[in-house]
C-alpha cells in the first residue's frame, strides 16, 4: 500500500535457507496527522522464539507510535517501558523514523525526517544528484533492558527525488569484515543504482550485497520522496492510502 506522495519498497531475506522466519522486521503506517512512521528492527535470534518476540514488539511499536504524534525518541522510551513492564522476552535493535511536513515545508515542497535509534544501524539518504549521505544521530541502547536514560532524535531534510534506506545489519555486516568497510560497500552499491526505479534499486542492492549468500537475516525498507506538487510517476503505482488512515501491515 502506498501513501499519496511517497513510494515504498520492501525486501526480506532470511539467513536460514528455506526458512523465512527470524527476528528482523519492517513496518510503515500513517499517523492521524498524515505523517508517515517507519520502523525497522532486529530481535536477537533466528528461530521461532525470535519470530514470536518480533511480532509482539512490532505490534507494541505500531500501537504506541500511532497513539500519540510525538518524536521517535519518545516513542522509543515508551516502547522500552512497555517491553519490560509486560515481560516481553525480547532484546532488539530498533530504528523509528517519521516523515513529516509543517505548513512551511508544504509550501517549499520539502519533507522532514526525524529518527531515533536503539542500537540500530543508521539510515542512508540517496540525494537526487546521486550522492549518498550517511545519516547520523546519537544511538541509544537496544530495547528490552528498560533504559531510563535520554534518547535523542536526528533530523534531516528529504528533498524531492531523494530516497531513504532503512535496513538491518545483515545487509552490510560480515563476520570477517570491518563494519565501516561494509557500510562503504553498501553506499557504493546505492550510488551505482541511483538512477534506477525503486524496486530495481532494492533488487540490485540485495544482488550486490548478498552475492555470496546471507550470513544474517536482512530487512530493507526504501522510501522515495516524489515531488509533492507534481503528478505521481507511473512507476510508483497508484496512491492507495488516504491521509489520516493507518496502513494494513506491510511486512
Amino acid at each position: 500500500m502506498q501513501p499519496d506522495n511517497l513510494e515504498l519498497a520492501v525486501r526480506y531475506r532470511a539467513a536460514t535457507q528455506d526458512v523465512a522466519i527470524g527476528g528482523d522486521w519492517y513496518d510503515a503506517f500513517l499517523q492521524p496527522d498524515g505523517s508517515t512512521v517507519l520502523t525497522i528492527g532486529d530481535v536477537m535470534g533466528h528461530d521461532l522464539e525470535a519470530a514470536a518476540a518480533m511480532a509482539q514488539l512490532k505490534n507494541l511499536m505500531r500501537a504506541i507510535a500511532y497513539d500519540r504524534q510525538e518524536e521517535p525518541a519518545s516513542v522509543m522510551r515508551r516502547v522500552d517501558l512497555a517491553v519490560v513492564g509486560l515481560d516481553v522476552s525480547a532484546l532488539a535493535t530498533v530504528l523509528v523514523a517519521r516523515i513529516e511536513q509543517d505548513e512551511d515545508d508544504r509550501v517549499a515542497g520539502l519533507r522532514r525526517l526525524r529518527w531515533a535509534s536503539a542500537g540500530h544501524p543508521m539510515p542512508m539518504l540517496l540525494q537526487p544528484d546521486g550522492k549518498v549521505v550517511d545519516l547520523d544521530a546519537p544511538v541509544g541502547p537496544p530495547l528490552g533492558i528498560g533504559w531510563q536514560g535520554p534518547r535523542a532524535d536526528g533530523i534531516a531534510t528529504m528533498p524531492p527525488g531523494s530516497t531513504l534506506l532503512l535496513f538491518t545489519d545483515g545487509l552490510f555486516e560480515r563476520r570477517t569484515g570491518d563494519l565501516d568497510e561494509g557500510r562503504e560497500r553498501l553506499a557504493a552499491a546505492v550510488a551505482d543504482l541511483a538512477g534506477e526505479p525503486l524496486e530495481r534499486l532494492c533488487d540490485g542492492l540485495l544482488a550486490a550485497q548478498l552475492a555470496d549468500g546471507a550470513e544474517d537475516d536482512v530487512a530493507l525498507l526504501a522510501v522515495r520522496a516524489h515531488p509533492v506538487d507534481a503528478p505521481r510517476p507511473a512507476e510508483a503505482g497508484p496512491p492507495s492510502v488516504p491521509a489520516g488512515r493507518p496502513w494494513p501491515d506491510v511486512a
